[in-house]
Order: C-alpha cells, then structure tokens, then sequence
C-alpha cells in the first residue's frame, strides 16, 4: 500500500480533488462530495489534513464507514503503527474506514466503560495517601 506524505496530502485541498486522512488511512472523497449528507463543503473544510476528529465527532454510522465511493489512496506517512495496531485487530482496508472504538473493545479494551473504574480507583488511592499521611502526623 502506498504511503502518502502529509506534503501530497496537502495538494489534495479542493476543487474537486479533495483528500483526507481518517485514522492513518488516506481516501480521496471527490467522487462523493456531492453526496455527502452533509453537503460538499464539509468535506472541503477538512480537504489535504487529517480529518479523524471531525469524523468521528459526526458519528458516522457503519454504512458511512463502508462507502464505496471513498477511494483508498493509500497510509498516512507516520501512521504506519496506528494502522497495524488495526489490523491486528481484525481490520482490513476492504471493511472502510477503520471504528478503533470498536476495534479496541473488540479486544477487551473499552475506553469509554473503564473511565469510570479508573476515577475511582484514582480517587482512592488519593485518599488511602491522604489517611496514611494525615495518620503519620
């Protein structure tokens, strides 16, 4: 698969040649602009850089993840990591746009569900120190 530099991805900004990275993986999206659900100029505003925030703050559905008009252009220069860490994880460039959500809690590592366990957990050790240290005094 070929890697895209952040450079060329840079060239691909608009009128009507309009790239995007989302999670290390490169698509051109201008075949789909004008059918975009959101309108053409969404995707216009993310054109040439990475995009993955954006994305994934819109919520995408898996049908949108999967959208054959999307054409893979190839790995974001230094994303080469991030990609197999997918790919590990039972993803392939024919499944679309890569969910790491999903793909993490596919192996047992769901971020959004252990959060609350670990503030717990950190405040207390907080205040298993304070005691020991308010007892010492």
């Amino acid at each position: 698969m070929n890697i895209i530099s952040h450079k060329e991805l840079a060239k691909h900004n608009g009128d009507g040649d309009v790239w995007m990275a989302i999670h290390g993986v490169v698509y051109d999206v201008s075949n789909f602009m004008h059918e975009h659900p959101g309108g053409s100029q969404l995707l216009e505003d993310v054109a040439g850089r990475d995009a993955s925030l954006e994305f994934e703050d819109a919520l995408h559905s898996d049908a949108a993840r999967k959208e054959e008009k999307l054409e893979l252009k190839g790995f974001l220069e230094g994303s080469e990591e991030q990609v197999q860490k997918f790919r590990e994880s039972g993803w392939d460039e024919g499944q679309g746009i890569p969910d790491p959500e999903a793909l993490l809690s596919k192996n047992g590592v769901n971020f959004a569900s252990a959060a609350p366990i670990l503030l717990v957990g950190a405040i207390a050790a907080a205040a298993a120190a304070w005691f020991i240290a308010s007892r010492k005094k």
